[in-house]
């Protein structure tokens, strides 16, 4: 594995998802989410360093999966990458929230498109980034 190239690769992605996440709970949606005022943890009470590490951690996991899994160089294969782990965020997050919480299904809705975005730019600064070579199984990381 390249660790320097991954490490930036990292960084970027980790910035991509808090200017991105920041947009769009902030800007666009924060109309909608305030369906969640009701039963959410108030601002005040949320942990920002675990929140960092959150989106760090998932930025790790993002393009540790992009280069352990990806073989094939190119935006397409970038892209399938990015929607594989669009939908496995969605399934796991977004359609279980809506199913524990009594969120209006149009949110979760909105949420998933936002994150469908969200992991195909993801992919698109992957491909950018950290350039995969083709290599034999074997020798994969």
């Amino acid at each position: 594995m390249k660790w320097k190239r991954f490490a930036l690769t990292v960084l970027v992605v980790f910035v991509a998802a808090l200017a991105w996440n920041g947009f769009v709970h902030g800007v666009l949606l924060k109309d909608a989410n305030l369906a969640l005022v009701a039963f959410a943890r108030p601002a005040a009470e949320r942990s920002a360093p675990l929140g960092l590490a959150l989106t760090g951690g998932l930025a790790a996991l993002f393009v540790y999966s992009y280069a352990a899994f990806v073989r094939t160089p190119g935006v397409l294969r970038a892209l399938g990458h990015g929607l594989f782990f669009a939908l496995l965020a969605g399934l796991l997050v977004d359609l279980n929230q809506y199913l524990l919480y009594p969120l209006p299904a149009s949110l979760a809705a909105l949420w998933f498109a936002a994150g469908t975005v969200e992991f195909c730019l993801y992919a698109l600064l992957a491909a950018w980034l950290y350039p995969i070579a083709v290599l034999p199984v074997r020798d994969a990381p």
